[in-house]
């Protein structure tokens, strides 16, 4: 029997050769024929199928049943079925253009936060750009893993876990939409990678020495305002010195529709956007109407509370603020400034940079990374609760020991910080 004559046997891919090594003396191998296919990913060419010949044949056979149908031209399909039932030709790029209009539905109907889709919209990029030419039926755990191991071997474990986050929202999107099955879904196969908190956490006396390094007056009354109150930076900038006539509705809207000012083509909750539209914070009969922005929240707090470390109330803390400057916001800038006339209040992110900078200035030496303007809220919520405040109703948590875990909006009642 020639070499050529055992491969006359009639069944596509699979390949016979003679093997004195074998128990039969013929070595059976299939070929891959999605193999150098791009939609398809990494595909081993050869797989051995023994050294039974009929066996290999039968296998053989059944192999080309399943595979064959899958590599037939996209074109093909796409004439020959309609888009929602042609799910299996659909590559992950052109479900990703699918998913993004789905996003961009939820912020416009307010069930999804602008801030959320901007971090997804970067790590679909990410995704796009690696596997965005590969069908959803041929992403495997594997493919998944693969990308994953690359970050982390860089240390960017907190990347990796967003990118298997994302990439399960994608697949439980696609189910959703019937494009894959209801089990469909690799990423939550992989073992989400272990992230080690690396940020320094900010203690009373490096806040003082990062305070006294900052010279101009507004960002340093927000420090201290910060560190009186456990908010967050955006609520403090967008903090009111009155109630105005806007605010019931402003509020009214936003119970309505949180992202109802987001226009999805130009701001996606610009600070700008947020000082025309948002509800925000506001002082009245010496209690401080506190707004979340971020969870919808709203809490009322005397506006004596003084953290007894430092003696300093939240009343003293907005009279620093008070440069003299006529405006409607507690925390304003009192100098001109490029892109901030006298009176406009401070932006969230230029409170962040001015922190930095002082951070900097101030030489301390951190263990990992250098705390952030963030870490205020937390060193407050821990100076408070050693004085017996109740900081999951002055800090607007759910739960106590779970600190970025929040409820949705709608409350109707302002809830009050009580002092004993």
């Amino acid at each position: 029997m020639s070499r050529n004559s055992l491969n006359q046997h009639g069944v596509e891919n699979l390949y016979i050769k003679k093997d004195n090594r074998s128990k039969t003396g013929f070595s059976c191998q299939y070929k891959d024929p999605r193999y150098g296919l791009k939609e398809f990913g990494i595909i081993t060419p050869f797989r051995s199928l023994g050294s039974n010949v009929h066996e290999a044949i039968n296998s053989a056979k059944r192999l080309n049943a399943l595979i064959l149908p899958k590599i037939i031209d996209n074109k093909i399909l796409d004439i020959y079925q309609s888009p929602s039932l042609a799910s299996k030709t659909l590559k992950l790029s052109q479900w990703i253009e699918i998913y993004t209009k789905i996003q961009l539905d939820k912020i416009h109907y307010g069930s999804m936060k602008p801030n959320t889709w901007k971090m997804r919209k970067n790590i679909l990029s990410v995704i796009n750009k690696n596997h965005g030419s590969l069908r959803l039926d041929c992403i495997t755990a594997k493919t998944i893993k693969t990308l994953l191991d690359s970050y982390v071997s860089e240390g960017k474990n907190r990347m990796a876990q967003s990118i298997r986050s994302v990439y399960s929202d994608l697949f439980c999107e696609a189910a959703g939409a019937g494009e894959i099955p209801s089990s469909t879904n690799p990423a939550k196969i992989v073992k989400n990678p272990i992230v080690k908190i690396k940020k320094s956490r900010l203690t009373l006396p490096q806040f003082e020495n990062i305070i006294a390094h900052q010279n101009y007056l507004p960002h340093k009354a927000a420090y201290l305002l910060a560190l009186t109150t456990g908010q967050r930076r955006t609520d403090l900038c967008l903090m009111r010195k009155f109630k105005g006539d806007d605010f019931d509705k402003r509020m009214f809207a936003y119970k309505n529709n949180p992202n109802y000012f987001i226009d999805i083509n130009k701001s996606m909750g610009s600070f700008s956007s947020l000082v025309k539209n948002a509800p925000y914070s506001y002082i009245e009969n010496d209690m401080l109407f506190i707004f979340q922005i971020k969870t919808g929240k709203m809490i009322k707090i005397p506006t004596n509370l003084t953290l007894l470390h430092l003696n300093i109330s939240i009343s003293k803390a907005i009279e620093m603020a008070d440069t003299g400057i006529k405006s409607e916001f507690v925390l304003h800038h009192h100098t001109q400034r490029t892109t901030s006339p006298l009176g406009s209040p401070l932006h969230p992110d230029t409170l962040s940079r001015s922190f930095k900078r002082a951070r900097t200035e101030a030489k301390i030496s951190w263990q990992g990374t250098p705390a952030t303007f963030h870490e205020i809220r937390s060193l407050s919520e821990r100076l408070y609760r050693e004085q017996g405040i109740n900081t999951k109703v002055l800090c607007g948590h759910n739960d106590q020991s779970m600190t970025d875990r929040y409820n949705d909006l709608r409350g109707s009642d302002w809830l009050e910080l009580k002092l004993k």
